[in-house]
């Protein structure tokens, strides 16, 4: 049974109730920041980065990919971890591993030696996040009261998307004034910031016995990693390739594998059988969906404006701030519809719409390669991404029993990181289809093979949209009492 984490009733000297409640909000925002600012830290840096340490667009694509994945794999080891140690000590585990293998990166080597070496410490910087961010939802669900957590984790997200903002500006300055390896180390004051903050916080937990496996950690990274990069694999060799669909077939028999593994284990890694609750899966399909567009048009816009606009770090990061800005206030917005309307159909519908539009509109405007053309549908469709997950990542709280808190934001976070990976994944192999060979052997990716990325982020976002007009509740559905037994859940 994971512990649950809350602040005391008579809060110490350290502060009162409600000065806590924010030291605790303030501390998983930062480290939601970490994840969210490497993403477009990174993005800025790649283009300077690749030509560097002269690494392919095969490698350049592993860069981000890599990072995701091993976010997703050990999302539920960082479950695992939570259970057995407690809540914040994994969560201050994972922060640390984070910030080393921050720091790490800016010390690639030159040579032959720096794409493995690069992609290790970013897959360290992965496996760091995946062990802090599934608690991160959780500590704010167990601390805040029913009535508070749709803003609560609203500004949570939030928080992560200021940082997200940011990002590309700071990511600019930093490459264009100290080089591309000063990137890396810009989370590390974040990383402090949330240990202290959490320190402050002084939120009391009680440690779980949950049992240490291996057979199962290994098996699910297996797996999730077969799948992902098979999915990329397959612009590198081509769908007509004999290998395309062995490695597909061996891929998919791999996760099946796994998920019966897990389904029939007496201590599950992570708790499969949750998605039988309706509101809980759909509301967690629709999270999968939304990640994948996000990373994509993030990664592949800042490559457009590097590569096929020749545009300069600063004017790159600069030109990047309509989109993160209309994130961040799409997901500020998200949360203050979600509680005036009491429905997720409302934040979750207005930003899918929004979203799919936008994305179609940036998609038509990047054959023109004239920026201001590009900026309604960035902002159109920033704001629309913005606005689903908030709201979904309270709906998935609301659905579930408190004593199964924990292991639904495991489930949710290792899905919603996969749907990230996958579309990556996804739009990458497309793009390398679509580039020409000169062009991946340098590192670039050409203005023609640049709109199929983005093909792949409007097919993601339409099929989102499609299924939650379908799939959602008309009306706001019943509360859960905290023992599971209300009428919108029905123990496994």
């Amino acid at each position: 049974m994971p512990e649950a984490a809350h602040l005391p009733a008579s809060p110490p000297s350290g502060g009162s109730r409600p000065l806590r409640k924010r030291f605790v909000l303030t501390a998983m925002g930062c480290a939601g920041g970490l994840i969210m600012l490497d993403q477009t830290v990174v993005a800025v840096a790649l283009g300077p980065m690749a030509r560097s340490l002269g690494l392919t667009t095969w490698v350049m694509h592993r860069v981000v990919l890599v990072y995701v994945l091993a976010l997703s794999a050990f999302a539920p080891v960082g479950g695992m971890a939570a259970r057995r140690f407690g809540l914040l000590g994994t969560f201050r585990c994972g922060i640390v591993l984070f910030a080393v293998a921050s720091g790490a990166c800016g010390l690639t080597p030159a040579g032959d030696a720096a794409a493995p070496f690069l992609l290790l410490m970013r897959a360290l910087q992965g496996v760091g996040a995946g062990l802090m961010i599934p608690v991160a939802t959780t500590v704010i669900t167990n601390v805040y009261e029913e009535h508070e957590r749709g803003r609560a984790l609203a500004v949570y997200a939030g928080l992560a998307q200021v940082f997200f903002s940011l990002g590309p500006v700071v990511g600019a300055v930093l490459t264009q004034y100290l080089g591309w390896r000063s990137v890396f180390p810009a989370g590390v004051p974040v990383a402090a910031a949330a240990l202290w903050l959490a320190a402050r916080a002084g939120v009391e937990e009680e440690r779980g016995r949950g049992a240490l496996t291996v057979v199962q950690p290994v098996a699910v990274i297996a797996s999730v990693g077969a799948v992902v990069l098979a999915l990329y694999q397959c612009g590198i060799w081509g769908l007509a390739d004999p290998r395309t669909p062995a490695a597909l077939t061996v891929a998919a028999a791999a996760l099946v594998l796994a998920v019966r593994l897990v389904l029939r284990s007496r201590e599950p890694l992570v708790n499969l059988r949750l998605l039988r609750i309706r509101p809980y899966a759909v509301a967690t399909a629709l999270t999968f969906l939304v990640q994948g567009p996000q990373l994509i048009v993030m990664v592949h816009g800042t490559l457009f404006l590097r590569q096929a606009m020749h545009l300069p770090p600063l004017t790159t990061g600069l030109a990047l701030l309509p989109l993160v800005g209309a994130l961040t206030t799409g997901t500020f917005l998200s949360g203050h519809l979600l509680d005036r309307h009491r429905s997720i159909r409302v934040p979750v519908l207005l930003g899918l719409t929004a979203a799919t539009l936008g994305a179609a509109l940036w998609t038509a405007a990047l054959p023109s390669r004239a920026y201001l053309w590009q900026v309604p549908g960035m902002v159109l469709a920033g704001i629309g991404m913005g606005m689903p997950v908030p709201a979904l990542s309270a709906e998935l709280m609301r659905a579930v029993p408190q004593h199964d808190r924990a292991d639904a934001s495991v489930l949710r976070q290792t899905l919603r990181q996969l749907g990230g990976a996958v579309g990556l994944a996804l739009a990458g192999a497309l793009v390398l289809a679509a580039n020409d060979d000169t062009a991946d052997a340098a590192g670039i990716v050409t203005a023609t093979a640049t709109p199929v990325a983005f093909v792949t982020a409007d097919a993601f976002l339409l099929a989102a949209l499609l299924s939650a007009t379908a799939l959602l509740p008309v009306r706001a559905p019943a509360k859960v009492d905290p023992a599971g037994r209300g009428p919108a859940h029905r123990r496994p």
